[in-house]
C-alpha cells in the first residue's frame, strides 16, 4: 500500500503531513524532508522545542549564530540560525497539536 499523504500544516517554506493509512510523518522543511513514526515525531518535536537557542548557539563566519543540532546518525546534524530555528520550532508546536486533536476525533468516529 502506498502512502496517502494528508498535509496537517502547511507554510511558504514548510509543511508537515501524515499518511492516512500508515501513520508516518512527513517533514519537509526548505531542502530538509525527514520521516518519522509517530512516536520519534513525538520525540524529536519534544526535544526540539525544549532546545533553547541562546544558549547553544554558536558564531560561524558568515557573521551569524547557528544552532547545530545532533540526528540519530552521527554524520548528520541541522543547522539552524534563530529565524528557522524559530520556524521550526513553531511548527513543530502546532503539528503536535494537531496531531493530538486528530487522534482524539480519530479515536471518538471509532466508537
Amino acid at each position: 500500500m502506498s502512502c496517502i499523504p494528508e498535509i496537517l500544516l502547511e507554510g511558504n517554506y514548510f509543511n508537515i503531513a501524515r499518511c492516512r493509512h500508515c501513520k508516518r510523518i512527513g517533514l519537509y522543511y526548505k531542502n530538509l524532508l525527514v520521516g518519522f513514526t509517530p512516536e520519534a515525531f513525538e520525540k524529536f518535536s519534544d526535544a526540539f522545542v525544549k532546545l533553547n537557542f541562546q544558549k547553544m548557539a554558536l558564531k560561524f563566519p558568515d557573521g551569524h549564530k547557528h544552532i547545530i543540532i545532533n540526528t540519530c546518525h552521527h554524520d548528520i546534524q541541522l543547522n539552524f540560525i534563530e529565524k528557522e530555528f524559530d520556524e521550526m520550532k513553531e511548527m513543530l508546536e502546532q503539528a503536535s497539536v494537531l496531531l493530538e486533536a486528530k487522534d482524539v476525533l480519530d479515536n471518538y468516529r471509532k466508537k
